[in-house]
């Protein structure tokens, strides 16, 4: 059984329509916070929830979940999820792991497949989510030499989030949410370039690799 990569970047493109997310970097609490049916806390508001130490919460995960878990209940007789979240970490790996439970909760993932495949199309759902590729090609079409620190300005996404996102394989999405996407992040992308113009002259930082996280990608 193999991940449907198609399907967690499509569904990522499809937050960031919903929402109407309109400049970088994404922050999925806010998302998380303005859905229906949530509750994102951290993991000491967590331990108090169910009157635990926090230290034995986290004993209690696996130890990859030590960043994020999610969690879903009924309330009323409809489906209702809690989020918890490490505060004591950067705030990038934060973002990166909320985008994560993000992916997991709209993928609808449920434990019927391989724990590796759910893994893997929800890290393809954070990576599409926190750096939508419109924004990538936008940055390509401006001519500015896309390095980390650009990527990073441009996006939050800096060196680690990038190393993930060429592991991230090429994803189809449709063009048309691709063109609504770019419309959204128009302003940003008009306001933002100008500025990272700028920045860029002083800028030494490597080169961007993305892999093939932009293979196959149309406008």
């Amino acid at each position: 059984m193999t991940p449907n990569f198609d399907r967690a970047a499509t569904a990522a493109a499809e937050i960031l329509i919903k929402y109407g997310i309109k400049k970088a970097p994404v922050v999925p609490a806010t998302i998380f916070k303005r859905a229906p049916g949530f509750n994102v806390v951290t993991f000491a508001e967590m331990s108090g929830m169910i009157g635990m130490d926090r230290k034995e919460l986290l004993s209690s995960f696996d130890a990859q979940s030590h960043d994020a878990v999610s969690s879903v209940y009924l309330k009323d007789g409809k489906p209702f999820y809690l989020v918890a979240y490490n505060m004591l970490l950067p705030e990038y790996l934060v973002q990166r792991a909320l985008a994560r439970e993000m992916g997991h909760i709209v993928l609808c993932h449920d434990g019927s497949r391989p724990e590796e495949v759910r893994n893997a199309e929800a890290i393809a759902f954070a990576q599409h989510l926190l750096c939508p590729r419109p924004l990538i090609h936008a940055l390509q079409e401006s001519g500015i030499k896309i390095t980390v620190e650009v990527l990073g300005n441009t996006t939050g996404c800096f060196e680690h989030c990038l190393m993930c996102m060429q592991n991230t394989p090429a994803a189809h999405v449709p063009p048309e949410l691709n063109r609504q996407i770019r419309a959204q992040f128009s302003e940003y992308i008009s306001e933002f370039l100008d500025f990272q113009q700028y920045l860029s002259k002083s800028d030494h930082s490597m080169l961007a690799n993305f892999g093939t996280f932009m293979d196959g990608y149309e406008e």
